[in-house]
């Protein structure tokens, strides 16, 4: 009789138990042992600066990656890059917009409704994880995850208590936990057992899997070793150091064991709360996530480049993931096959909380998603019609999701209507004391003048609009970039050089 396992084999120890991987010999038994679906959300705190992420002038198939973007070059071919998205003027400091799509949760958010269609056979139904306590003067900034009434849903920002949670059970053996020196060693007679039954593939996997678990453990087990005898009169501030960059590695590398082992196919984690106060340290920054996001208001060069530098390490341990997943052959495929990453924030342009262009990155999930795409809609889209149309990729059988029953195209085709640049005529001029001009309306790319917006007038040349900062975020400029806009308001003509000091009215030409 041929030896197989199925897909929720594990192998048990005394007070260990270890999920195993995918291997060949499971997917032989049955058509459903056939490698799951995963989704993974990455959620990215406070904004962005929108010159250095956006992609200008770019098609679906033929398309140059953003300055930010830039790391992500290798894996081009693994993403979907989505433009136009977020259909809101502004977006305050609430979770909720990244994976509900609105302000105020009042139902489960998309990572919560997929865990009770995916999640039902797993060990952890879903987990949430973090890297930053609860801001307590605004709490809803900390959360992304909302059960079925819009409750938040707690989140775990500790790697060993992770890794307990996936792979030990201290409850039957607590005192064995602490003698073992490592979880393989607690399941090494099954191991063994299992080596001598499979076959070649499957016993390399199982050799990749098992050194990336005692890799894990390692790392975590030398954090935890560390002296606990503290002299509190000689305590200093505590800087990041390497410490936190460190714990977000470890934290990414748990997720990719929870996912290859089917310990949990759902999984959210914020690099931030949505209103991040994290300082930098290891970067060489010294000031608050975000003070430096509100760019515009506290302006300075070195300001705007250190917020670039947050908003980059984002996109490295991003692309750290998607590499992470890469690496691990599952089925026919990879684990990133057959994962969906959703890497963004909950608004645009950070310094106004614009809910319009909003960062959004998709990649893996070969057949759920079509990536190598960037994906520029005509008309803004709804962050809610997207998890609509995702959730139902997944096979959730739904018709709405917070209040939203249009679904989003171009996930998987290309059958959605692109965004094609309309040619209108374009005017300036003075009628009193009223200045009136008509054009495309763009920001400036230059981080010495992120105050500065631009409009090309025919015949004219190109006004600069820089206007106070109070004026800036009550007509909310920034959801108009890219849009051809009537603007009427105060300024005047220097020699040849128009300039607009102040804007009473803008209103989007369609």
């Amino acid at each position: 009789m041929s030896f197989s396992l199925t897909r929720r084999s594990v192998l048990k120890g005394v007070g260990v138990t270890l999920p195993l991987p995918f291997l060949n010999v499971m997917g032989a038994v049955k058509k459903e042992n056939n490698p799951p679906k995963r989704f993974v959300s990455l959620f990215k705190p406070n904004g962005v600066h929108p010159p250095t992420w956006a992609i200008n002038n770019g098609k679906e198939n033929d398309f140059e990656l953003s300055a930010l973007m830039k790391p992500l070059q290798p894996h081009k071919s693994d993403l979907l890059v989505l433009d136009n998205m977020g259909t809101k003027e502004q977006a305050g400091h609430n979770g909720a917009n990244f994976l509900c799509g609105v302000e105020s949760a009042k139902a489960a958010s998309a990572d919560q409704v997929l865990a009770n269609h995916i999640g039902k056979t797993t060990a952890l139904k879903s987990l949430e994880l973090t890297t930053e306590g609860i801001f307590t003067n605004k709490p809803d900034c900390s959360y992304i995850s909302y059960d079925s009434k819009g409750r938040f849903i707690p989140r775990n920002s500790d790697a060993q208590l992770v890794f307990d949670q996936l792979f030990r059970n201290p409850l039957s053996n607590p005192k064995r936990k602490a003698e073992m020196a490592s979880i393989l060693d607690g399941v090494k007679d099954n191991a063994n057992s299992l080596a001598s039954r499979v076959g070649k593939e499957d016993l390399q996997t199982l050799d990749e899997y098992y050194t990336m678990v005692r890799e894990t453990e390692r790392k975590l087990k030398s954090k935890s070793n560390e002296s606990n005898a503290i002299n509190f009169d000689e305590l200093e501030r505590p800087t990041a150091g390497g410490g936190f960059n460190k714990q977000v590695t470890n934290m990414l590398d748990l997720i990719a064991l929870a996912l290859w082992t089917d310990s949990t196919r759902v999984i959210s984690y914020m690099l931030g709360n949505d209103s991040s106060r994290l300082i930098f340290d290891f970067l060489g920054i010294k000031e608050q996530h975000h003070y430096l996001s509100h760019f515009y208001r506290n302006f300075s060069i070195n300001n705007i480049s250190y917020l670039n530098k947050i908003n980059l390490w984002h996109i490295q341990k991003f692309t750290y993931l998607i590499n992470k997943l890469k690496t691990f052959k599952e089925g026919d495929g990879t684990l990133l096959d057959n994962t969906v990453i959703l890497f963004g924030s909950g608004m645009g342009h950070s310094d106004i909380h614009s809910g319009n262009k909003v960062p959004t990155l998709m990649a893996g999930g070969k057949g759920l998603i079509k990536t190598g795409r960037y994906v520029n809609h005509a008309e803004r889209q709804s962050v809610s019609s997207m998890h609509l149309t995702l959730l139902k990729q997944f096979g959730v059988n739904i018709d709405s999701f917070h209040g939203q029953t249009a679904t989003m195209t171009g996930l998987n085709d290309s059958s959605y209507t692109a965004f094609v640049e309309k040619k209108i005529a374009s005017f300036i001029k003075e009628e009193g004391k009223v200045l009136k001009l008509q054009g495309k309306l763009r920001l400036s790319t230059d981080i010495k003048t992120p105050r500065l917006h631009l409009m090309d007038i025919e015949g004219v040349g190109t006004v600069k609009i820089e206007i106070p900062f109070k004026t800036f975020n009550k007509v909310s400029l920034p959801f108009y970039c890219e849009k051809n806009v009537y603007i009427e308001g105060k300024g005047a003509k220097n020699g040849t050089e128009w300039r607009v000091s102040d804007i009473s009215k803008i209103t989007e030409l369609k």
